[in-house]
């Protein structure tokens, strides 16, 4: 659990100072993320990992309604899948950086010491700039490959 968070904190300054180093990596890691297989594959994995936390919801959270909620967000996914064809990929990160966050979040529920307080201010910056790129999943690509054109 603890490598898990660790990870998922890593991964996107990782990515920042991979793509920061070259600007035409970022246009080719643009090119991988949109690629159908890649597309499509990522927001399975971010698809099935959420309805899984659906499947173990408490009797607080929704937990009457549970076999309803996963059929209605496995519809969603679908539909996903069958219509939209482009940024699934920017939306699936986002999902999985929210899901991240959650976790992050949850395991540092109490817990008020400078390094937590931290952790939890990067968690909620990484919430806004998921929930940003989730409703504009186009920002992604053109923030990328913006110095790669100049």
């Amino acid at each position: 659990m603890v490598t898990l968070l660790i990870l998922g904190s890593l991964v996107p300054p990782l990515l920042l100072v991979l793509s920061l180093r070259n600007p035409f990596r970022r246009e080719s890691v643009v090119r991988f993320l949109r690629t159908p297989l890649v597309d499509r594959g990522l927001f399975l994995v971010a698809a099935a990992i959420f309805l899984g936390k659906i499947c173990h919801l408490g009797q607080a959270d929704f937990g009457d309604c549970r076999l309803l909620l996963f059929f209605a967000f496995a519809l969603l996914a679908i539909a996903a899948l069958r219509i939209s064809y482009g940024f699934l990929a920017s939306r699936a990160l986002a999902i999985l950086q929210l899901l991240w966050a959650n976790e992050l979040l949850k395991a540092g529920m109490g817990y008020y010491g400078p390094l937590w307080l931290a952790a939890k201010l990067y968690a909620y910056c990484c919430v806004l700039l998921a929930s940003y790129l989730t409703i504009y999943p186009y920002r992604l690509r053109d923030w990328l490959c913006r110095r790669a054109r100049r």
